[in-house]
């Protein structure tokens, strides 16, 4: 994988889990919450992808 793709996710993980924190009363949480497993989910997949 691309190390800039897999940075941009990174980065995107780790600002949606600010927000999580941030957003915890919020109606947004469960959308954030729910981006933030499927890009995990995406650079999991990709990392394992790489591995084999």
């Amino acid at each position: 994988m691309d190390e800039k793709v897999r940075g941009r996710l990174q980065a995107r993980i780790d600002e949606l889990n600010k927000r999580l924190r941030v957003d915890s009363n919020d109606l947004d949480y469960e959308s954030h919450l729910r981006q933030k497993r499927e890009l995990q989910s995406i650079l999991d997949h990709m990392l394992a992808g790489e591995k084999e």
